[in-house]
């Protein structure tokens, strides 16, 4: 699945809760976690409600877990050599 078409899925659920807010803010994330961990849904429950399938969602909740971590930082300090 290409990217923009991620991020169209992302900024049509946003926006299909703009007008049904959680309380817990109106990002993606916020509303995928608050779904799962707050309002107790499965995976199953949530791809229904979203109205995606089930590997749809899974690339979304991928794509969520890729933009949370860290930006690459190298290192350049030289480890010993070990004989």
């Amino acid at each position: 699945m290409e990217e923009s078409h991620l991020c169209r899925l992302r900024y049509l659920i946003e926006s299909q809760y703009f007008d049904a807010p959680t309380g817990c803010g109106g990002s993606f994330g916020e509303l995928l976690c608050w779904e799962l961990h707050s309002n107790g849904l499965t995976f199953i429950r949530l791809a229904k409600k979203w109205g995606v399938s089930l590997p749809t969602l899974g690339e979304l909740v991928w794509d969520h877990c890729r933009r949370l971590e860290a930006e690459p930082l190298v290192t350049h300090e030289r480890s010993p050599v070990r004989h």
